[in-house]
């Protein structure tokens, strides 16, 4: 969806399912690339793109995630029942995701591709290394646990632009940022 929006926001029109196909699920995109060679672009998300160019299969050729803004497309959900009983608990995650991508930010590529090699079975350090280096050159990651109201909003554009979202939801009735803000002042932040 993201990169439909990308396009279509650079008057590249997606209408046609011949030459943008949204029938593909994303975890078959890359196998489905490489047996159907009518298919000449495809979406991948790292390290799996840089890996596939060191393996000399491709070419990265522009940032879905650059061109597309601010989208909050990992969020947390839980029940406010659970949060109520467990406040800690989301707490401690929370602090855990901000030391992750604190420690991101402050250790080089390399050091983060060996913290994170356990979790990319196959893929080389280097490949991980060079997904790093590029996710924080075009600022990928959240600096905060806080969901914007205007980086909510527009993932409701690209939702809406694909034609998979009828309505938009209240942003004030669907993002609690109760404990992300109560974390970031314990902190300091």
């Amino acid at each position: 969806m993201t990169l439909q929006w990308v396009l279509n926001e650079h008057g590249v029109s997606t209408d046609n399912g011949k030459l943008f196909d949204t029938s593909v699920a994303f975890d078959a995109m890359v196998g489905t690339f490489e047996s159907d060679k009518s298919i000449d672009y495809t979406t991948m998300f790292e390290p799996t793109a840089s890996e596939y160019v060191a393996l000399g299969k491709g070419y990265i050729v522009a940032s879905v995630g650059e061109a597309s803004g601010e989208v909050p497309y990992t969020a947390f959900s839980a029940q406010k029942s659970w949060l109520k009983d467990n406040k800690s608990t989301a707490k401690a995650f929370l602090r855990a995701v901000m030391r992750g991508y604190n420690y991101m930010v402050a250790s080089t590529p390399e050091e983060v591709a060996k913290a994170l090699k356990k979790s990319f079975a196959g893929t080389s350090e280097a490949s991980i290394a060079a997904a790093v280096k590029s996710y924080i050159s075009i600022d990928a990651w959240s600096h905060t646990p806080v969901m914007s109201e205007s980086a909510f909003n527009h993932l409701q554009e690209i939702m809406e632009n694909a034609g998979t979202l009828k309505s938009r939801a209240d942003y004030s009735k669907a993002v609690d940022n109760t404990l992300a803000n109560e974390l970031l002042k314990e902190l300091g932040e």
